[in-house]
């Protein structure tokens, strides 16, 4: 007797929905072919399976919007020096929303989303600029984006070719720090039109995030020495670094989803196998089912334009677009 998968909370499948045989001789409901009604403890199930770093705590609340995942993180304060705090505190990210009818594969991508970007508002605060008069954090999430807009001068500044470019950027990575570590300048390389600039972060004790190990060497590719094309190149880097973490330490059910260890050919073959196009055109009448719930499910996702800057905005971007397919959003 084949097993048959269970469906997770909040999953219901569509009436005459077909069972699909997978390699393993097992029996699933694939999730295309089910309909969501998640609810607080639902959804709370499922980010009960999901394992990642116990610094970053997954939350699952409601409120007069409905349910939302919420990160909260428990660490020193970026912002405080480490010897003058007394204890670990914790802090909370957005809310990212989850609607009822939500797949439960997308309320997983949706944990794992808000981790990521969690953490890149960490990486951001924790890399500093020190310069003679102070310490900022350039990449910092907090800065006044309305008033950069209203009085912006952001100039680039080349490395002059006049000096040493090799003692220039040496220069530039002393003034930086990321999570208390420090940037060491290993070579710089020229390679078919671009840069290789290769140097290694040296950790301290204080440094507390786990991709930052001993000994740790990598490069950045950039297309010209500008100070400001370096900068971002590495800050690039560094979130690189930061989701890689994420994608090697994230599961749900054990399972990591995101790692580099799987087989994309085998996720391609799974894939193929839920998604047979001949198992519908044998159920014409579960097919038709299937179209109608898909589309009370986009219906219900369809946003309204209001007579506003942003509504009017909308309206004459789609006309030029000339958008005669999907549901148009409704107009008020």
């Amino acid at each position: 007797m084949k097993i048959q998968l269970p469906l997770l909370p909040g999953e219901s499948a569509i009436p005459s929905a077909p069972n699909v045989i997978l390699d393993d001789g097992t029996n699933c409901i694939p999730q295309h072919y089910l309909s969501y009604q998640h609810t607080l403890e639902s959804v709370s199930n499922i980010v009960a399976e999901i394992d990642y770093d116990p610094n970053y705590v997954l939350f699952v609340d409601h409120d007069n919007a409905g349910i939302f995942i919420q990160i909260g993180i428990v660490g020193l304060d970026n912002y405080v020096a480490a010897d003058a705090q007394k204890a670990k505190k914790i802090v909370y990210g957005r809310r990212w929303r989850v609607e009822a009818n939500l797949p439960s594969s997308e309320i997983i991508q949706t944990a794992f989303l808000a981790l990521c970007k969690a953490r890149e508002h960490e990486v951001r605060e924790l890399f500093k600029w020190k310069s003679e008069s102070c310490t900022t954090t350039p990449f910092s999430c907090h800065h006044d984006l309305p008033l950069m807009a209203m009085s912006v001068d952001t100039k680039t500044r080349r490395l002059s070719d006049n000096e040493d470019t090799y003692a220039q950027l040496e220069y530039l990575l002393a003034c930086l720090y990321y999570d208390h570590a420090s940037f060491c300048l290993e070579n710089i390389t020229n390679l078919d039109g671009a840069i290789v600039i290769a140097f290694s972060i040296e950790a301290s004790e204080q440094s507390k995030l786990p991709e930052i190990v001993e000994g740790l060497r990598t490069c950045i590719l950039v297309e010209s020495l500008e100070q400001d094309t370096v900068l971002y190149a590495l800050m690039d880097k560094l979130l690189a670094m930061s989701n890689r973490h994420v994608e090697e330490h994230f599961s749900f059910k054990k399972y990591r989803r995101f790692s580099r260890d799987n087989s994309i050919e085998k996720i391609a073959v799974l894939s193929a196998k839920t998604r047979r196009i001949e198992v519908l055109s044998e159920k014409a009448e579960f097919k038709e089912l299937l179209t109608h719930t898909n589309y009370e499910t986009d219906s219900t996702r369809v946003p309204s334009l209001h007579n506003t800057k942003l509504g009017i905005k909308i309206q004459k971007q789609l006309a030029r677009l000339s958008v005669g397919a999907g549901i148009l959003p409704n107009i008020n």
